[in-house]
């Protein structure tokens, strides 16, 4: 899934380059490590990207190892569950049945060696008809995840466990709860792994009013485009998870992280002793600091000198300089929307 529009890392990600087009933690796009990692599973022919048109083309002109006719095309953006609907029924007529591994393509996932691992142990629970995701030890109290609560064991099973309840995003106290218990609670990681006639027999009982509309229109991209926006806008976390009676949960053996917000830098950066962290040239000495701890910057500048200064976010774009303490930065999108107010302001979100 590629469709975000990654509003929590502008003024980097844009409408129309967004954060998964964009290098973060490596010298490959979000987007292109997203495939690498599917690659470990599939062949690339097997690897469909769910977006809008506009984001297709964007792809196609940036990642040229991907072919026109691995999309799935939503006509707008309508949460998780309509795109992974609509994936269900273009796979269906395509392969009949098959194994579908949905990813989100903003993740930091490392190493790769226990991501395949941890995939394989899940694809092996699907064949068997489960609805399976995978969950995270948490590391921290984080407030940004949702928790998957562990039930008992799967019986036959020695490494996947059934799912007692899904927790929605906590306030700081209920997540530090969470980390105490963490043989209990699990991040939600967004990944889910199930075949096509399973999680269409689940659309089916507990989310009609989604995939109704989508049988009787998918085929037609007009019709399509129609009724698209009478969808309810849901996760699928919300509009199958939490009401099926066939998931399984597979704890992952490796590191993740949602790359949601800029404050993510530290965590899958390199940081100095006084934990800031530069996104910039990679050359040796670009930045430079005094009394500054905790910053996060975002600069193509041969040299960036903090004194004196902790807790910022810095990027600098060519046309935008944003500068924000952490704790603001839950507010950026409220921020943004009165900027976007103003008509001389709208080619900087474009």
């Amino acid at each position: 899934m590629a469709g975000g529009k990654g509003e929590r890392f502008w003024p980097r990600s844009r409408n129309s380059w967004p954060k998964q087009l964009q290098k973060v933690y490596s010298n490959q796009t979000l987007l292109d490590e997203t495939i690498d990692r599917a690659l470990r599973l599939t062949k690339l022919e097997h690897i469909y990207i769910g977006c809008n048109a506009e984001l297709k083309k964007a792809i196609l002109k940036s990642h040229q190892r991907i072919r026109p006719q691995q999309f799935i095309v939503e006509p707008q953006g309508r949460n998780t569950a309509p795109i992974i609907a609509l994936a269900a029924l273009h796979f269906e007529k395509k392969y009949t049945d098959c194994i579908q591994v949905i990813l989100s393509a903003d993740h930091y996932i490392a190493p790769l060696q226990e991501f395949q691992q941890s995939l394989a142990r899940a694809i092996k629970l699907a064949s068997g008809g489960r609805l399976v995701t995978l969950g995270v030890r948490p590391s921290r109290p984080e407030t940004g995840y949702g928790y998957i609560q562990k039930g008992r064991a799967l019986s036959g099973f020695d490494f996947a466990y059934h799912i007692k309840s899904f927790r929605e995003k906590p306030d700081l106290k209920t997540a530090m709860g969470y980390l105490r218990k963490a043989e209990h609670y699990f991040w939600n990681s967004g990944i889910f792994i199930w075949r096509t006639s399973d999680i269409l027999k689940e659309f089916e009982k507990h989310a009609d009013e989604i995939i109704a509309p989508l049988q009787a229109a998918f085929q037609s991209p007009s019709r399509l485009k129609k009724v698209f926006p009478e969808i309810p806008a849901l996760p699928v976390d919300i509009a199958i998870m939490e009401k099926s009676k066939n998931l399984a949960m597979v704890p992952a053996g490796f590191v993740w992280d949602d790359v949601g917000a800029w404050t993510a830098l530290q965590r899958v950066l390199p940081c100095d002793p006084d934990n800031n962290v530069i996104l910039g040239t990679g050359k040796p000495n670009q930045l430079q600091v005094l009394e500054s701890s905790s910053n996060t910057v975002v600069s193509a500048r041969p040299l960036v000198a903090l004194l004196g200064v902790n807790d910022l976010v810095v990027v600098e774009e060519d046309d935008v300089l944003f500068i924000s303490q952490k704790l603001s930065l839950d507010k950026i999108k409220k921020f943004m929307a009165q900027m976007k107010t103003n008509p001389a302001l709208q080619k900087y979100f474009r």
